[in-house]
């Protein structure tokens, strides 16, 4: 098969991405909060870079612009103490020569905590506590990518969903696509394609009237745009991004049209030397700011969100590339 051929069936499989027939509203929105402290302090802005060990889930063909090994570390008070959000990666993304595959990496993500009151009718008939259930949402990925022209990257993401919701569990399966285009030294146009596949959550039952059942998740179509300019000792990047859904969300969203919606982001970061750096961004809205060091392959990052109706998100990452 001719690079060609390859590339119009990668971009045919990325821009086919519709609306399934039926879905729920929300089912994937508990994977969709972003991961690494870079990331949000960027406002979540970073389809098309810059990566970090987080790349496989903003966009698994970044991947190709890691060099060697590299692990990374994630924890976030989410909305002040209402959700603990958890994620760890590995991805090696050491040098293939002409192979077709250039990196892989494995990753999970966990969006959780507790206070799900479980209710029951006493004597009178009047609902009352009788206990308390913790509930999450974990995922488990592995994630391939590869180069098809000097300037093009692809990758893909296969994804395994367990939930749990006190009463209820359910297992999913899922496929995210990713590409990059080097347009010029300093311009880089990204698509990822979260859901590609139309992802799944079956249910067990246990407390449904009609049994098990399942809810669909809709693909989500994600532009995004990185500008890069060096002066001296001092980097600087600016990068946008927008969510497209077909979810019919609405006044949820920050424009909408009939079914379609976008959200958007936006962010921008300054680095010294590539050691220190200072971020700040837009995600859907709301406030991002944050910074970082990357001395001898390790890197501490922090974030913070603003939120004018909940608390405050505060989130810190740790990564190392050997």
């Amino acid at each position: 098969m001719t690079i060609r051929r390859q590339l119009c069936i990668l971009l045919a499989l990325l821009l086919s991405a519709g609306p399934p027939a039926l879905a729920a509203k929300y089912a994937g929105e508990a994977f969709s909060l972003g991961v690494g402290a870079r990331g949000l302090a960027m406002g979540g802005a970073v389809v098309a870079g810059p990566f970090d060990g987080a790349a496989a889930y903003w966009n698994p063909a970044g991947m190709n612009y890691l060099d060697g090994r590299n692990l990374i570390a994630m924890h976030a008070e989410t909305f002040g103490s209402l959700l603990n959000h958890d994620y760890v990666s590995y991805i090696d993304a050491r040098p293939r020569g002409e192979h077709a595959i250039q990196s892989f990496g494995f990753y999970m993500y966990y969006l959780g905590g507790g206070g799900i009151k479980i209710t029951r009718l006493n004597e009178f008939d009047r609902p009352e506590v009788e206990r308390e259930e913790s509930h999450g949402d974990f995922l488990f990925a592995a994630a391939l990518s590869g180069r098809l022209w000097d300037k093009i990257d692809f990758g893909a993401t296969a994804k395994v969903i367990y939930r749990d919701i006190g009463t209820e569990s359910g297992y999913g399966l899922t496929l995210d696509a990713g590409a990059l285009y080097q347009v010029y030294p300093f311009a880089r146009l990204g698509l990822m394609v979260t859901d590609i596949t139309t992802g799944f959550i079956r249910y067990s039952g246990e407390t449904f009237d009609t049994g098990a059942n399942t809810e669909t998740i809709y693909p989500a179509v994600k532009p995004g745009l990185m500008l890069e300019h060096t002066v001296s000792d001092f980097t600087g990047r600016f990068a946008m991004s927008g969510d497209i859904r077909f979810e019919g969300i609405r006044y949820g969203a920050q424009y909408w049209s009939g079914d379609i919606s976008l959200d958007t982001h936006y962010g921008w970061e300054i680095g010294y030397r590539e050691m220190v750096f200072g971020r700040a961004g837009f995600d859907i809205g709301r406030f991002t700011a944050g910074g970082g060091v990357d001395l001898r392959n390790i890197t501490v990052d922090f974030a913070y969100l603003h939120d004018d109706e909940l608390d405050e998100t505060f989130r810190v990452s740790a990564g190392y590339c050997f």
